[in-house]
């Protein structure tokens, strides 16, 4: 019996060992962009999102803004959920015509205009890595901070 007490025991203690070496799952708050991804994410978006979107990402009459309910329609998914539609159904007038490192680029952008933290890894393109990061929802006091800078500004 004292056998299997013990075998159970250590059963548990490497469970807990193994639970406690998995890294990290990423996710939108653990900086999953650079700046300088999100600054050549905003030249793209500049180029092939503003003239729907709008400059400041508020969208327009019939076309959804990229801040605000935007992230709370993407929270508790994934990145590579938001990278999979914008590299299937963007932009508009040539869906699929960028490159997923350039939709990457502009989902970091994206990121970045919406208060998530910048890291010192870039958002990959790939979309296995992509589905592993999640979207998370911000915090009521990051959606004031969101809201009270103008989108598009550096933060």
């Amino acid at each position: 019996m004292r056998r299997m007490i013990f075998v159970t025991g250590l059963s548990a203690v490497a469970a807990l060992v193994s639970i406690a070496a998995a890294p990290p799952v990423p996710t939108t708050m653990t900086g999953v962009y650079t700046v300088a991804q999100a600054e050549e994410g905003k030249a793209l978006y500049d180029g092939a999102c503003a003239m729907c979107h709008g400059p400041a990402l508020h969208g327009g009459f019939e076309v959804p803004p990229l801040t605000g309910k935007f992230v709370a329609n993407w929270s508790n998914t994934s990145v590579g959920g938001l990278h999979s539609y914008v590299q299937k159904a963007m932009p508009l007038f040539a869906p699929g015509s960028l490159t997923p490192e350039d939709n990457a680029k502009i989902v970091a952008y994206m990121l970045q205009a919406n208060g998530y933290p910048a890291g010192s890894t870039p958002l990959p393109s790939d979309s296995a890595a992509l589905a592993k990061i999640a979207f998370v929802p911000l915090t009521p006091a990051q959606l004031v901070k969101t809201n009270s800078t103008p989108s598009g500004a550096s933060k």
